[in-house]
């Protein structure tokens, strides 16, 4: 079973992350490109069945911290996953990437603009308080609004990190879980009925409740996971309803709990467990990535190469900035408060 595997051998999910966020990168190209529609398989965009998968991957492992820690380490471990590397990736935007791009390439760049893109984007991408862009510092782009437009999920990601956190604390282990299956079911009526063609979505395409419920779905597929098979043929019987559910147009409603299946079946039998065992960068590539692909696009990369292209480029040189956000960022930040007070086996941030 999933449960048991899971806490007996390797797994490779260090290594599937990094593939979701390169996903990421890859579909973003489009856009940042100027090169038209994304491939959308299943009607859903690729950057949208990566953050699907991220999210999914999220609610097993947050879930699990918070089974197997105190209240007080899982807080300061979800703070120090995610608030110093953004803070130094929002600084680097603004007061290094920002000025340097505007430099080199005649465009304007006006410091108290990027102060003020600092300070709101600690907000960790809050509707209605983070400022996408620094006037002036993109003028010509394909997009000139934004200066890292994956940021809107983190404030997601921190929602779903709380909601797990407080439902724990407030509630028995058994109340929470029922609380978390009726999150999820009704997430799914509402996601349903967009799919169906009942009703449209409250915001655009990529409107939050759908990564949301993956999450949930990743946190039920870890309550539940002493009951859920995780062998090879449960992997493929869940890649087909995965495929099955997207052609029938009803990826964003049914798909999350195979979709977490799958990646964490998958990731306990591919032979990838050293990747990202010792540097796992695939949150710097997650969060550097737009930024650089707006670099290459105010130097005109876009307009004399074809999207895959534009994409390797964008993943080569965003590869250092993700391993130094790492190295020197993320990795020493878990060192500023020690993580103890465990109820069972030591375990890393998610």
């Amino acid at each position: 079973m999933l449960g048991k595997l899971f806490a007996d051998g390797k797994n490779s999910l260090n290594a599937i992350r990094l593939v979701l966020a390169a996903l990421v990168v890859v579909s973003h190209s489009w856009w940042l490109g100027a090169y038209g529609p994304e491939p959308a398989p299943g009607g859903v965009k690729l950057g949208s069945w990566a953050v699907l998968g991220f999210f999914g991957i999220s609610g097993y492992l947050i879930t699990r911290s918070r089974m197997r820690v105190t209240g007080s380490t899982y807080w300061r471990a979800r703070f120090l996953r995610i608030f110093p590397g953004l803070v130094a990736c929002v600084a680097a935007v603004a007061f290094v990437i920002a000025p340097l791009t505007a430099v080199t390439t005649g465009r304007s760049y006006w410091f108290p603009d990027a102060v003020l893109y600092f300070a709101s984007n600690l907000s960790a991408g809050f509707p209605g308080v983070a400022i996408g862009g620094i006037p002036g510092s993109l003028d010509g782009v394909p997009d000139p609004r934004l200066w890292n437009g994956p940021l809107w999920t983190l404030f997601w990601e921190i929602a779903c990190y709380m909601l797990i956190g407080v439902l724990f604390s407030a509630l028995k282990a058994e109340l929470a879980r029922a609380a978390v299956l009726c999150l999820f079911l009704a997430g799914t009526v509402a996601a349903f009925a967009v799919d169906a063609g009942w009703t449209f979505p409250p915001t655009p395409y990529d409107w939050p409740l759908v990564p949301v419920i993956t999450f949930l779905a990743g946190s039920l597929v870890y309550m539940f996971q002493d009951w859920i098979p995780a062998g090879r043929g449960a992997a493929l019987l869940s890649a087909g309803f995965v495929v099955l559910v997207a052609s029938l147009g009803y990826a964003q409603s049914l798909v999350h709990i195979p979709l977490c299946i799958l990646l964490l079946a998958s990731s306990l039998h591919l032979p990838l467990s050293r990747i990202g065992s010792r540097f796992d960068i695939s949150y710097g590539v997650y969060i550097y990535g737009w930024p650089v692909q707006q670099v290459l696009a105010s130097m005109g990369l876009h307009t004399g190469v074809p999207p895959l292209l534009f994409a390797a480029a964008s993943l080569l040189a965003l590869a250092p900035a993700a391993w130094l956000s790492c190295r020197y960022v993320e990795m020493p930040a878990r060192s500023w408060f020690p993580l103890t007070k465990d109820r069972g086996p030591a375990t890393q941030l998610a």
